[in-house]
């Protein structure tokens, strides 16, 4: 007899034609009857005889024409059959307990993943949506060229713009105007320093959706001397909320009793403009009445401190209004441009994309501002952590295939049809989906107010309340059904009787091949995560190293007295409180400032050579200071000299910074002391020049500074300590404070929290970054770690025969681990380019940025390396100790 020939395969063209007549359902059966005659045939009367049987016996097939294709089959899906399949599903959920509980963990961290960043993203991009008409509402920006120099970029425009628009572009429904200011505000003899006042017109409660809950929208802010306020304001102030007809005194730049005609909702807090006082603006116009009767503040076309609005039809092309704008300003404004070199923009911003994609002058809550690209990013990371737990899934489904096989081929050959067996699999897949989103949704509902500390995110659970929320789960639960289950549904499915039931089942190539995919995908994509995380760390320690150009430490700084009886007596009265602050020992230095590092400088001026003409001004930024500022901050000095008391004509000098310098085209500092120059219309002397420090984060670039002497600044005094006792020289500090300014807040902070807080947004993104990428780490490596099990598994009597032929626990480690390990090899390579183009991308965001090294991917390496030894190292060598008898004895 000829030895018996294995896997030839029949005829393909006439199993294509099979495949042409018969019902998937059925092409099994009849494919495996046929089979199994040819390969009978082909061991009895060789292969050339086997093949024109299996032709005649396919031919031969065509005339059960009731079992055609065409044919409908009537299949039982009646709900008896998926109570069934539920059941079926739970039996063999309880049978693979471990491989269960893998799948179930990894998909709720990967869904509860992704669902604590939808709502992070959610909230995000929900910035000033409420209102009714943020499709139609803009922001004035404010841009202003020197030639092709843009030398102002700012979200605050001029007051005469707004009114400007109303007038010349039929486009727009209305306009308004908030200008921002902070003060104090006294009732009954109790004081509070107030920050978010904003001065604004009637039309403001008309086109902003801030409601009313007393008072009356048409009135409230039409009168002088008028205020409305939000509900919080009321109740601090009065206890209640029905204080129409009250008022509150405001000392500030603004001395006023005003009444108050209205009181509204507190605003969201995902609004990107804030207030808690609302300020009439003809209170403003009266303050900047001129002689002729017009107000500065409905004329100036160079003051840009308000934040203005408009309201524009529907359909209107805000780039079709900008272009139509430009020419009616240059009709308006051309003279002046052409005169002085200039011209200055007012583009449209919609004011939903203020929040996550504006960084400009005089942002109207700074500290608040969103970056697009973190959201953006951390939306990917979601996805990425998603697509992992499916691949879990799918990964560790199909690796059981062989298991499972069995059941399958038992199943068919009972009659099962191929589509039961998908609906049967794709069932074990939705129930499996919806325990793991149950336990995910459980986790995101407890655990949301911890994670909106971590990302400094006002969230709260009403976004559960919310359809969006509930679309967006069930969103995820079908697509993960879906995407998780159909590719093991169909690999199970597709199974034949016949070669499993005789036993000559094996691993399918492709399915390897997918698997070895999948895990390359999966460590590629945790990788990335862990390389990305080192990168945003590394560019945090940069930023914190990196010289300022000035010292913080042990500083504390005070908010000047806005409240004085006696305003020509302020002077004295500062520099005597200054004088017995210097005297007490905990106190090293003092110094007063219009300004101090960390705090944005809303005070700019044109400055030029002397000799120069208009056209020749650049924008610079102006902080006053007195004669110990650069001592108390330790700037250094590059040329020149400080001011001094001594010099009686210091006033009409100034000290610059190297910026300046060289936007005076002065090749060097020493070169620049005497020379003349104007800025606001002032000639000054130039008798110092400073080197450049950070005003503001490392994120911005340095601009150009200047610093009059003005001795007596009613916004900031700094106190350098010497003493580690902060409490007693806080205590110290504000009974002196209280002595000589009394009725004034004692309002303090120590400068560096406050410098560090426009670092804010990075942190946050940090510990985001961080935690996602831990997520994704661990959800990897429980996919990493039942597929190592499964593969022991499989390959137990071959290890056990290794044992037998010497082969210690070590080798036995390294056979089990090997394949692993290369995919991980695989996985580092391939995230490698994807890591530098994204993070260096980010980096660009940074004047001051690190450069990324071969470090960052030597760690990430070597810790994914780690992260997988360790998920498979247990199972393997647990594995690799197992008594060799009992590993010949398995199966």
């Amino acid at each position: 007899m000829p030895a018996r020939q294995n896997h030839i395969s029949p005829p393909k063209s006439a199993e294509k034609l099979l495949r042409l007549i018969y019902d998937d359902d059925l092409l099994d059966d009849i494919l495996g009857d046929l089979q199994e005659m040819f390969q009978d045939r082909v061991e009895s009367i060789g292969l050339f005889k086997a093949r024109i049987h299996y032709y005649k016996d396919a031919f031969l097939s065509i005339r059960n024409y009731d079992l055609k294709r065409k044919r409908k089959v009537i299949h039982n899906n009646s709900i008896p059959m998926l109570k069934n399949y539920i059941k079926t599903t739970f039996r063999t959920l309880a049978k693979n307990q471990v491989y269960s509980a893998l799948n179930i963990f990894g998909l709720a961290l990967g869904i509860a993943a992704c669902l604590f960043i939808a709502q992070y993203v959610a909230y995000e991009y929900s910035y000033d949506k409420f209102h009714s008409n943020h499709e139609n509402l803009y922001r004035v920006k404010y841009m202003v060229y020197r030639g092709e120099d843009l030398q102002i970029d700012c979200a605050a425009a001029v007051p005469r713009v707004g009114p400007f628009m109303k007038e010349n572009m039929p486009e727009v429904v209305d306009f308004a105007r908030a200008f921002p200011m902070s003060g104090v505000f006294e009732k009954d003899n109790i004081q509070f320093r107030e920050k978010r006042i904003q001065i604004a017109d009637p039309s403001f409660l008309k086109i902003f959706d801030y409601p009313l809950i007393h008072g009356d929208v048409e009135t409230a802010l039409t009168e002088p001397n008028t205020v409305v306020i939000t509900e919080s304001i009321a109740k601090k102030y009065f206890g209640r909320t029905d204080v129409v007809g009250e008022s509150l005194n405001l000392y500030t730049w603004i001395e006023k009793t005003l009444e108050i005609t209205g009181v509204t909702k507190d605003v969201p807090e995902n609004s990107h403009l804030k207030y808690n006082f609302l300020i009439s603006y003809e209170t403003l116009n009266n303050e900047t009445r001129n002689d002729d009767g017009t107000a500065s503040s409905e004329t100036a076309w160079g003051w840009y401190d308000f934040n203005t609005y408009v309201l524009l039809k529907d359909g209107t092309d805000p780039k079709v209004f900008d272009a139509k704008f430009e020419e009616i300003l240059y009709t308006e404004r051309g003279e002046d441009f052409e005169k002085y070199n200039f011209r200055s923009d007012f583009p449209l911003q919609p004011i939903t994309d203020i929040h996550l994609y504006s960084n400009l002058l005089q942002e109207s809550e700074p500290a608040e501002q969103g970056d697009g690209d973190t959201v953006f990013f951390l939306a990917i990371i979601a996805g990425f952590i998603l697509i992992i737990a499916w691949i879990n899934y799918i990964n560790l489904s199909t690796a059981k295939s062989l298991e499972r096989a069995k059941e399958v081929g038992v199943r068919k050959s009972m009659g099962a049809y191929k589509k039961q067996l998908v609906n049967q699999f794709l069932t074990e897949s939705f129930v499996l989906n919806l325990i793991a989103l149950t336990l995910a949704i459980i986790v995101v509902v407890i655990a949301t107010p911890l994670f909106g500390q971590l990302v400094d995110s006002q969230m709260n659970r009403v976004f559960f309340l919310k359809p969006d929320f509930w679309f967006a789960v069930l969103g995820v639960y079908i697509m993960g059904s879906l995407l998780s289950g159909l590719y093991p549904a169909f690999i199970l499915s597709s199974f034949r009787p016949i070669q499993v039931l005789k036993g000559k089942m094996t691993t399918n190539k492709s399915g390897i091949l997918l698997r070895r995919a999948l895990v390359v995908f999966q460590f590629a994509a945790s990788v990335t995560l862990i390389a990305g995380t080192i990168i945003v760390y590394q560019q945090l320690g940069h930023m914190k190293k990196l010289d300022v150009g000035f010292d913080m430490t042990d500083t504390m700084v005070m908010r000047g007295p806005q409240v004085f009886a006696v305003d020509s007596l302020f002077g004295t009265a500062l520099n005597s409180f200054e004088n017995d602050l210097r005297a007490n020992p905990n106190i090293e230095a003092v110094t007063n400032s219009s300004n101090v590092p960390g705090d944005e400088i809303f005070w700019t001026r044109g400055m030029r050579k002397q000799e120069d003409t208009r056209d020749k001004n650049f924008t610079v930024y102006l902080v006053g200071v007195d004669q110990d500022y650069f001592p108390t901050y330790d700037i250094e000095f590059l040329a020149g000299r400080n001011y001094d008391k001594s010099f009686t004509t210091d006033t009409g000098n100034v000290v610059i910074n190297r910026a300046t310098m060289e936007y005076l085209e002065i090749p060097t500092p020493e070169e620049a002391i005497g020379q003349k120059v104007i800025y606001g219309g002032n000639k000054r002397t130039i008798i110092g020049v400073v080197d450049n420090y950070h005003q503001q984060s490392v994120k911005n670039s340095i601009n150009p500074l200047v610093f009059p002497l003005t001795e007596s600044n009613a916004s900031f005094i700094t106190v350098k300590l010497k003493t580690d006792d902060y409490q007693r020289a806080y205590e110290e500090s504000k009974a002196t404070f209280d002595q000589f300014f009394p009725g004034n807040p004692f309002d303090t902070f120590f400068l560096d929290e406050f410098y560090n807080k426009q670092y804010a947004n990075e942190h946050n993104f940090s510990r985001a970054f961080t935690l996602f990428a831990l997520f994704a780490i661990i959800v990897a490596c429980l996919g990493l770690f039942g597929l190592t099990s499964f593969t022991a598994l499989q390959r137990t009597k071959e290890i056990g025969i290794r044992k037998v032929l010497g082969a210690d626990i070590s080798q036995i480690v390294m056979i089990l681990s090997k394949e692993f390990l290369i995919l991980v090899g695989i996985a580092n390579v391939i995230s490698w380019p994807i890591v530098y183009f994204l993070m260096d991308g980010w980096l660009d965001n940074f004047t001051s940025r690190i450069t990324i090294g071969i470090s960052v991917f030597f760690i990430a390496a070597v810790m994914v390396v780690i992260i997988a030894l360790i998920a498979v190292g247990n199972k393997t060598l647990s594995i690799a100790k197992t008594n060799p008898v009992k590993a010949l004895r398995y199966e």
